[in-house]
């Protein structure tokens, strides 16, 4: 590499003129200088350079946050690595949103006083105390000038409710924002906002990082105005409280040829592909606390545990990358290691079970399980959820309570297998092979069409009897591979009666066998689905356009049944249901009406 003098962002991190510095790792060499102290301090020329400016910035990619602090494509890899501690206003780089349904607008605010740097009184062959220093390889570079002033990020951050839209919130909000570098920098004036911007303003919250000691952080808008005023004077009178902003480092081997040097530097092809790697994993992370947040983690706990252990592991994951990458970025630097290593890490990443199609398929599994499970809770609403089997265990032992049944989820956790591979991953040895990992392939339930119908069809029969009054109906969730998808449990007494309790649909009208003046035979025709557990019919009938109902019970699945004592020249009216265990009578009705004649003659008038 052409030794050439690099500009790098200080970071907040303590420079000094004079201070040596390793490339190779982007770190300070603190205590080890070229210089004494009173030589190092002569003939530094300084000159004042005041300049104050102003940024919106909408996204929070680590891209462009690393530009808002001009972060060069080399130093961004160490940092991203690991090697590089930042503090001050650099904390911003640290700052995540923590959820995808988060508006998010930064106000930078940068101001610069002063430029000092070196002269050749510092830098000529004999100007040099310690020239020893270029025999011990430990620096690359030497700082000779830094630019001093001070930096800050205001962060507003507002979470966006399910109805509201992200885009529109982000939008209000950097309105509001961009009113903010209106004000007089000497603190005079004030905000103007309109009635609607004055009630926005109140719902979003403030984080400020920066170069400044303060009192107090500001935590809302009003916070972050009067801050802002009092920006300049924070400096000093002359600008004596003002930190390095931006160095400038010159290579040693240009004062000496002993001296050590940054060898080799790494292409922004392969440092471009290490940074969607870690920033993947940054939006994983969002998505995650996502659905952990969504109702349905919250009514089943094994589903946000499993989302959670999903997480660790891709945490775990970035932590392994990442110190994978520091260790190559180094040793590339240094010559001990050709690029190809790099690209080996790089490549073994993306074949992983951490690689980006994987992820983004389990995420959108979870995202559809997810959004189904909600949508049948809502339609069963106000039925109580059961949290797991415990809970379940526990209302179906009280012995206050007879029969239960109980609408349950059964293939929740379908995605453990996935997890298991992550896990044995994780566990590999890092020079393992770098094929593309293969995961078995999972058909989430609901992308089944035999048994995504089957729970519709359970939900439609659940949601038609929950009204009964001798039974308690309950929504629960727990692993049955025999019973993939969801099933619906009866219980009786404290025991399982039957773990694929199929309740009776609703019966085709009856048909009409023989018929007198005063009796009428009739041929019962229970459905298909639910057939087996059919124990007996509820019929009812009444002379048409009177309320009361002459009910009789048939406590067998017999399928022929009479009825006597009718009244010729009446037109009566029919209903039918089915009965199953515990006395269940599943409902809507069916009903039918017909003409009773005086003689054998006979018309129906209409069925239903």
């Amino acid at each position: 590499i052409e030794s050439t003098t690099i500009e790098v962002p200080a970071l907040g991190r303590p420079f000094l003129l004079g201070m040596l510095y390793d490339c190779r790792n982007d770190t300070l060499i603190p205590g080890v200088t070229l210089w004494n102290g009173d030589a190092l301090r002569s003939d530094v020329e300084s000159k004042t350079q005041e300049n104050t400016s102003f940024e919106l910035l909408a996204s929070d990619t680590i891209s462009d946050k690393s530009s808002a602090l001009n972060v060069s494509a080399s130093l961004k890899a160490s940092f991203l690595s690991g090697l590089v501690n930042v503090d001050g206003s650099a904390n911003y780089l640290n700052d995540i949103k923590s959820s995808n349904h988060q508006a998010r607008v930064t106000l930078k605010y940068s101001r610069t006083t002063k430029f000092d740097q070196l002269t050749m009184n510092h830098l000529g062959s004999k100007n040099m105390t310690y020239t020893e220093v270029f025999d011990k390889g430990t620096a690359t570079h030497v700082v000779t000038a830094i630019l001093y002033g001070a930096q800050a990020f205001f962060i507003f951050d507002r979470e966006v409710s399910s109805s509201e839209n992200t885009q529109d919130i982000q939008g209000n909000l950097e309105v509001i924002i961009k009113k903010i570098p209106s004000i007089s920098i000497e603190g005079k004036g004030d905000v103007t906002l309109t009635d609607r911007e004055k009630q926005s303003k109140d719902t979003f919250s403030c984080k400020f990082y920066g170069d400044f000691a303060l009192d107090s952080n500001p935590v809302n808008y009003e916070d972050a105005i009067n801050l802002y005023k009092s920006l300049p004077k924070r400096l000093g009178e002359n600008g004596e409280k003002a930190v390095p902003v931006k160095v400038w480092l010159y290579p040693l081997k240009k004062l000496d040829n002993r001296a050590a040097q940054l060898l080799r530097e790494i292409s922004e092809n392969n440092l471009y592909k290490a940074e969607a790697i870690i920033q993947q994993m940054t939006d994983v992370k969002m998505r995650c606390n996502d659905l952990m947040r969504q109702p349905t983690a919250k009514n089943f706990p094994d589903m946000k545990r499993s989302i959670g252990q999903f997480r660790e592991y891709c945490e775990q994951f970035t932590l392994m990358f990442q110190k994978q990458l520091a260790h190559t970025l180094t040793s590339i630097r240094r010559d001990q290691l050709d690029e190809e290593k790099l690209m080996e890490v790089l490549i073994r990443a993306e074949r992983s079970p951490f690689g980006k199609l994987q992820v983004e398929e389990y995420l959108s599994r979870r995202q559809q399980e997810m959004d189904t499970v909600e949508s049948f809770i809502n339609k069963l609403h106000p039925v109580k959820v059961l949290s797991s089997e415990h809970e379940l265990n526990k209302v179906v032992t009280d012995p206050k309570v007879q029969y239960i049944v109980c609408y349950c989820f059964t293939s929740l956790n379908d995605e453990e297998e996935y997890l298991s591979d992550l896990r044995k991953w994780l566990q590999t040895d890092e020079s393992s092979t770098n094929d593309i990992h293969q995961s078995n392939k999972v058909e989430l339930w609901i992308k089944n069409k035999e048994l995504h119908q089957k729970a519709r069809r359970y939900l439609q029969e659940f949601q038609d009897n929950t009204l009964r009054q001798n039974i308690q109906y309950i929504i629960s969730a727990f692993c049955d591979t025999n019973n993939p998808g969801a099933s619906i449990r009866l219980y009786e007494a404290g025991s399982l009666v039957n773990d694929r309790f199929s309740p009776p649909a609703k019966p085709s009208p009856p048909t009409i066998l023989s018929m007198t003046h005063e009796r009428v035979k009739l041929s019962l025709k229970p459905a298909d689905y639910g057939k087996e557990f059919v124990t007996g019919y509820k019929i009812g009938y009444r002379i048409h356009n009177e309320e009361k109902w002459d009910n009789h019970t048939i406590e067998t699945p017999a399928q022929e049944v009479t009825f006597k004592g009718l009244q010729p020249n009446k037109t009566y009216e029919f209903r039918c249901s089915s009965m199953c265990k515990a006395g269940l009578i599943w409902y809507p009705l069916v009903r039918f009406w017909f003409w009773v004649w005086r003689r054998v003659r006979w018309r129906r008038l209409t069925r239903s």
